[in-house]
């Protein structure tokens, strides 16, 4: 591996958050250098960045300066005054502008990769669609478990459309003070209308709860009615982003208010594998590693991956004698509620157990020979643990 290879490829993808055609020819002849010289896995990842830039290029802001958003409105900048709660004097949000948000889309299944796409594209062909009477999508409603990339994601959007993020936590806004929560809202949706920007309600379900829920007294129905009439309100205003984790909770009415309701799942396989290659640099594991890792974490979010990854490098600094089978095992005695209980049973039992429970599972196809230094055993003691199980299990 190229020596600080991690470093020249941050400089380059900064580089090319803003690309000129010298920055790319500059990184196109270092790509090709790495190429030249052998090192195939550097010069592919710089391929990678070169390959993101294009696309990011030809969706690029520029191509959307007409976009309803932009017309008759202020633009925020780091001395704009933000709304305070007038009871506490608390912000009630933050901005990002586009320099503080992701450089890169979350990792994500290419359905899922080419329906978030289609939401920034409606935007580049805003004056055709206006020609026909039918409006981009001015609301988006991202949902999902925890850790699956919401809010990261609903950022990157608002990078992509070009315009700082006004975002609020719902939870936020609220006070004990009657009237004030609705107020709050009023406010947050009265400065959004007012500037370019795009607005992000981060736990939304924090306040647009059932309003027939009999638990709830009336201070709250009246604040998610004053809600939906600012979701109204804004319509044509511009873009508006609820993230919620409980979509349960939300009120029927809320649902309708939202042009876009999109689920965020748990990563598949694939894109698991993908997420662990990431998060596991600048170790590098073979790939039936990797797919023994999968197997592991299988049904977790990416957020509980990238802590089982941290995990694992910290066990390999500490203990570089240690194998994976061990490192996991201690994992899942120690983190329960991030793993499939009944996985976790199988990997908290005897190795013959263990390694018969993989060799079984048709979707993964592991092999005696890829399982054998996982489990830091030989290919033949594995063999004869395994022939030694099946003659038990005959009698």
């Amino acid at each position: 591996m190229v020596k600080n290879f991690n470093i020249i490829k941050a400089l380059c993808r900064s580089a090319l958050s803003n690309p000129s055609d010298a920055i790319v020819h500059q990184i196109s002849r270092l790509r090709d250098s790495y190429e030249k010289e052998g090192y195939k896995k550097e010069a592919k990842s710089l391929t990678n960045l070169l390959s993101t830039s294009q696309t990011n290029a030809e969706m690029s802001p520029s191509r959307i300066e007409k976009s309803f958003v932009a017309r008759g409105k202020e633009e925020i900048t780091a001395k704009t005054v933000l709304p305070v709660d007038k009871e506490t004097s608390t912000p009630l949000a933050e901005v990002f502008f586009n320099s503080e948000l992701p450089l890169e889309i979350p990792l994500f299944d290419d359905n899922i990769q080419h329906g978030i796409k289609s939401i920034i594209h409606e935007w580049t062909q805003y004056d055709k669609l206006l020609e026909i009477d039918a409006m981009p999508a001015s609301s988006c409603l991202i949902y999902g478990v925890p850790g699956t990339g919401k809010t990261h994601l609903a950022k990157w959007i608002s990078k992509e459309i070009g315009i700082p993020v006004v975002l609020a936590r719902l939870e936020g806004l609220m006070s004990s003070f009657l009237g004030t929560t609705s107020r709050n809202i009023g406010n947050l949706f009265a400065f959004a209308n007012r500037y370019n920007c795009v607005l992000l309600l981060d736990e939304f379900d924090a306040i647009a709860k059932l309003r027939n829920d009999p638990n709830e007294v009336g201070e709250v129905k009246r604040v998610v009615n004053t809600l939906l009439q600012c979701l109204d309100s804004r319509r044509e205003k511009g873009f508006t982003i609820g993230v919620t984790n409980h979509q349960g909770l939300l009120d029927p009415a809320i649902w309708r208010r939202f042009d876009i309701q999109m689920e965020i799942p748990v990563p598949s396989s694939e894109v698991m594998f993908s997420l662990l290659k990431n998060f596991l640099q600048p170790l590098v594991f073979k790939e039936s590693e990797l797919k023994f890792l999968v197997w592991c974490v299988e049904g977790a979010s990416g957020a509980d991956a990238q802590m089982m990854s941290n995990w694992i490098k910290r066990a390999l600094v500490l203990d570089k004698n240690t194998n994976l089978v061990t490192i996991m095992r201690r994992f899942a005695l120690l983190n329960s509620g991030r793993m499939d209980p009944i996985k976790r049973k199988i990997m908290l039992h005897s190795d013959e157990d263990f390694i018969s429970a993989l060799l079984a599972d048709k979707n993964y196809s592991f092999k005696q020979k890829d399982l054998a230094p996982i489990f830091g055993m030989t290919a033949s003691s594995l063999s004869k643990q395994i022939s030694k199980l099946k003659e038990s299990e005959k009698i």
